[in-house]
Parts: C-alpha cells; sequence; structure tokens
C-alpha cells in the first residue's frame, strides 16, 4: 500500500482524503518513524491501541475496519489520544450478543472508562452497510432498511475526521486501517 503522504505544513495532517493502510504501516508511520523516533507518547499509545482493538475485536469477533485521526494522525510528536473509529460488518454488529457484551463494549466505547482504565483512546463502533452489491444502492426497495442510516452515520464520522480542530474550513486527512 502506498505510504502516509507527508503532513501539510498548516495543518501538520495528511492532505485531505482517506489513506489505506495495514497495521505495520500505521506503526511503521506514525510510531517508529524517524520523525516520531524523540515521542514520549506515541510508543505507549500505540500499546494501548493493540489492547483496545484486540479487546474490541475480543468482544465484537472482529473488526473489518478502523478509521484514525485526531493528533496521533498528524505530525504532533507528543499526541495525547488515538482517536479511532471501528467498523463492523453488519452482521457482526447486527450479532452483538445483549447484556455483559454490550455493557463491556460501552465501557470500551467510554472515553473516560478507557482513561480510567489505561488506555488513552478515544473510540467509536459503526456498523457498515448490510448492502454489498453497489448496483443495488440506486434500486428502490433494494437496499436494506438500516443501510440509510447506517449510511448517514458513516458521513457523519467521515466528515467529523476531516475537520482540523482549529477551523477556518481547513480540512485533514486520517486513516482507514485494513487489519
Amino acid at each position: 500500500m502506498p505510504p502516509l503522504p507527508p503532513f501539510e505544513t498548516d495543518t501538520q495532517c495528511p492532505p485531505p482524503g482517506r489513506y489505506l493502510l495495514t497495521w505495520d504501516d500505521v506503526r511503521d508511520s506514525l510510531v517508529l518513524s524517524e520523525a516520531f523516533n524523540k515521542s514520549a507518547t506515541r510508543p505507549a499509545l500505540w500499546k494501548e491501541l493493540e489492547v483496545h482493538r484486540a479487546m474490541t475485536e475480543c468482544l465484537t469477533g472482529s473488526v473489518s475496519r478502523m478509521w484514525l485521526a485526531g493528533s496521533f494522525v498528524s505530525g504532533k510528536l507528543h499526541p495525547s489520544d488515538v482517536d479511532v473509529t471501528y467498523l463492523l460488518e453488519a452482521d457482526v454488529y447486527r450479532a452483538i450478543p445483549e447484556g455483559g457484551d454490550v455493557e463491556d463494549l460501552d465501557n470500551l466505547m467510554d472515553r473516560e472508562w478507557c482513561i480510567r482504565n489505561g488506555m488513552r483512546i478515544d473510540a467509536y463502533v459503526l456498523s457498515l452497510p448490510a448492502t454489498v452489491d453497489f448496483r443495488d444502492l440506486g434500486v428502490t426497495g433494494a437496499m436494506t432498511p438500516e443501510d440509510a442510516e447506517v449510511f448517514q452515520l458513516l458521513g457523519l464520522y467521515d466528515e467529523i475526521w476531516r475537520r482540523c480542530r482549529e477551523g477556518n474550513g481547513r480540512r485533514r486527512g486520517y486513516v482507514e486501517v485494513s487489519p
């Protein structure tokens, strides 16, 4: 996969867009690269993200993709946390059992709970669309009923991750991890 492009000088973020990287690419680009070898936080944040991801996968069965954004996906030498959205296949999302697993997953997606448990992770979990054939999206009745809301949420989070905190209409890129 192509590497993460250089950060823009005015935002210290990747240029606007979503960049597909492997898990190892993310580690190599945002933790182990020469630019970050003096970071006081990146190695520990990476370990916390690894634990958080493993816990999420344990509770859900699998994670299809992840979106990473925020200061961790920037030129900031000492980011304070990792912003992550876990994307689950629709059948996996719907199959999350009621009871303890749902409560545990809710805890993993609660920033304050994560901090209390030694993980500086700001996490969200979203379903991917159940409609897999792109041609079905424009056919009345072919898209599953839940998919309209799924697409709206995916669009909302895509928009959130592309915005710069400082505002002024500036945009940034973020990373999609294909595990």
